[in-house]
This record gives C-alpha cells, sequence and structure tokens, in this order.
C-alpha cells in the first residue's frame, strides 16, 4: 500500500483499489496520477472489495472507494425493456462501470450491486472488439446504463475513447445519459450526429430530495445550452418521473422551466417515463430504508413494479399535453407499460 499523503485524503476516491494484471495498462496508469493523493491498494481480483460480504452500501456512499480491473465477460448486453431503444434495429448497452458517482433514492442501482464503490473496467478496447461483428447493420449503444460516464469523464476519458471508436463506424449510433454538469470534456470535439447526449431532469424539490450529490437543475440546464449551442443532438428524459403531492405543478412547471431556458427547436426528443423497477431490485432497495420511494403501494406485473395504471396515466397524459405546447407529437417520446 502506497502511504497517503501528508496532506488531507481526497474526499472523493481516497483509496484506489488495482488488480495487479492492470497495473501498467496506460488508463490505469492515467487515473493513479489524477489521484496521486490516494492510497493504492493491489489486490488480484476486483471482487475482493466489491463482492466482499456484509457491506454497508449507506455508509459507502459517503466515502466511495475506486475499484480498477479487467473485465474478463461480455461488455455488451441487450437493451432492456425498460428503455428505449430508438427503433435502432440492434440495441445494447455497455457495462464498463460499475456503480455510479451520484445516490439516487430511485435508481436500480442501489439494489444491483452489493457495493457502493465503483469498479472501472479498464480494457475499454475489448468492448469495441465484442461490438465490431455487430456493426454491418445499424446498432444503439448506451454507453452510460449502469452508470453515468460524464460525471466522472475527467478522470475515465470513456466518454472520448467511445466517441473516437465511433467516428469510424458508420453504423455506430452513441447514447450517453448524464445527469452531470460536465460538459467541458467535449467541448473540443466535433459533434457527431450518429451520437445523442441525452439529460436527465427533474424539478429541483426532487433533487434536493431524492438525487443526492447530482448537480443542481440549473447546472444542468446550462450543460444542455452549451451542448446544444456547440452542435450536438441533444435529448431531454423527465424520466422517471415520482409521484408526488405537487406532481401537478412540479412537472408542468418543469418542462416551462426546461424551454424558457432551451430553445425547443435544439432539442432532438423529450422522452417522458414514470418510475419502474424490477421486483428484485425493488426489494433490494427497501433493504436500505433510505427513502419512501422503495415503499409506495406499486403494482407489480411480469416482475415490474410500477405505479397504478390511473396514476401512470395522469403521469403521462398531463407532461405530454405540457410537452405539446412547445414539440410536435413525433419529438415526444414515452414510456409506457406494454397492454
Amino acid at each position: 500500500m502506497k502511504p497517503l499523503s501528508p496532506t488531507s485524503p481526497p474526499k472523493l476516491y481516497s483509496h484506489l483499489y488495482v488488480e495487479k494484471r492492470v497495473l501498467n495498462h496506460p488508463q490505469t496508469r492515467f487515473i493513479m496520477e489524477k489521484f496521486d493523493r490516494s492510497a493504492i491498494v493491489l489486490i488480484d481480483h476486483y471482487k475482493e472489495v466489491f463482492n466482499r460480504p456484509n457491506q454497508s452500501f449507506a455508509a459507502q456512499s459517503d466515502s466511495k472507494k475506486l475499484i480498477l480491473a479487467h473485465k474478463d465477460g461480455k461488455f455488451l448486453h441487450e437493451g432492456s425493456q425498460y428503455s428505449d431503444g430508438f427503433e435502432h434495429p440492434q440495441f445494447f448497452y455497455a457495462s464498463s462501470i460499475m456503480g455510479c458517482l451520484y445516490d439516487c433514492d430511485y435508481c436500480y442501482l442501489q439494489g444491483l450491486y452489493p457495493s457502493a464503490n465503483t469498479v472501472l473496467f479498464v480494457n475499454l478496447e475489448d468492448a469495441f472488439e465484442q461490438l465490431l461483428p455487430y456493426l454491418d447493420k445499424d446498432t444503439l449503444i448506451a454507453t452510460s446504463y449502469d452508470t453515468d460516464t460524464l460525471a466522472i469523464e475527467s478522470l475515465t476519458r470513456q466518454t472520448l475513447l467511445w466517441l473516437e471508436f465511433a467516428e469510424n463506424q458508420k453504423n455506430l449510433h452513441l447514447e450517453i445519459r448524464t445527469k452531470s454538469a460536465n460538459f467541458k470534456p467535449l467541448k473540443k470535439m466535433k459533434p457527431n450526429q450518429r451520437v445523442i447526449l441525452a439529460w436527465t431532469l427533474s424539478p429541483q424539490k426532487i433533487i434536493d430530495r431524492y438525487e443526492h450529490a447530482t448537480p443542481s437543475l440549473a447546472q444542468r440546464l446550462r450543460a444542455i445550452k452549451e451542448a446544444v449551442e456547440a452542435g450536438w443532438n441533444v435529448r431531454v428524459c423527465i424520466d422517471p418521473v415520482i409521484y408526488t403531492d405537487a406532481f401537478e405543478t412540479l412537472y408542468p412547471d418543469l418542462i416551462d422551466i426546461l424551454f424558457h431556458h432551451i430553445d425547443p427547436s435544439t432539442i432532438t426528443h423529450l422522452t417522458l417515463g414514470s418510475f419502474r423497477m424490477s421486483t428484485p431490485h425493488l426489494r433490494a432497495l427497501k433493504k436500505l430504508h433510505r427513502s419512501d420511494v422503495a415503499f409506495y403501494p406499486y403494482e407489480v406485473s411480469d416482475d415490474m413494479a410500477t405505479y397504478p395504471e390511473t396514476i401512470e396515466s395522469t403521469i403521462l397524459e398531463t407532461l405530454v399535453a405540457k410537452a405539446r405546447t412547445y414539440l410536435n407529437e413525433e419529438r415526444i417520446r414515452t414510456w409506457q407499460r406494454q397492454s
């Protein structure tokens, strides 16, 4: 172990756990230079730390550690029923990072992983190799499905690597979804028209209550404005909608605020969807006892928990009606349970 510097350790990633086999990988060296005040702990396999028993997700959320590892299995997974593939013939998500910098109470990741720490698989070149056989036809990859890659882009450079790879792959489309306000790493990049930057927005009261450690609504709106002015395709996602007593004002007002700051003609889509989660993830979320979101009396169908159909309909009808005052029908997307 490398001793901590005499100066105070960083609040984020005070410890780096590094698999011995990736110690000399270029991305590992880059990250270690970024966190030169962090303690370095060499390990044989990331599961020694990430999967160890009796961990406290809540306690770790206040002091996340970073684990650098090599992924041996598949990077690519079929897009789920909870997500929109936007009619692309092939839709995958890439799993190159486990865990997220943010701690949103309603996020399925809190019921998915045994640890709040972050695992970064540095061998992203293997993901590109696995993807190549699919690129004979139109393919969409969600690069930040299990994390928020743009939030830690200055650390990982993974968004940059994806963009560089996509530049020469004419059938490859990327969706980079984020809650971050971190557009800076992309400022010098030439916009790729096959890439969508997708920002998730919530009313500020919802952010304050449920989206811990995330940027404010105003900060996200500034990042969106920078992105559209730089020529990027931008999708805005008000998803998941959390149903509260003040729903009827909070969320329609959010759409007004959005289009007060952002010219509606510059947005490719506005996507709307109410809260939904697989029942195994919801059970795990309840065990954390962190939020009232987990304990709402959801309806369960096909192993998925959602709001009762009347509430889901109210959410979508209200928000679609408001969205139509700014956008035509083709640019409004909704997620709804299949009848």
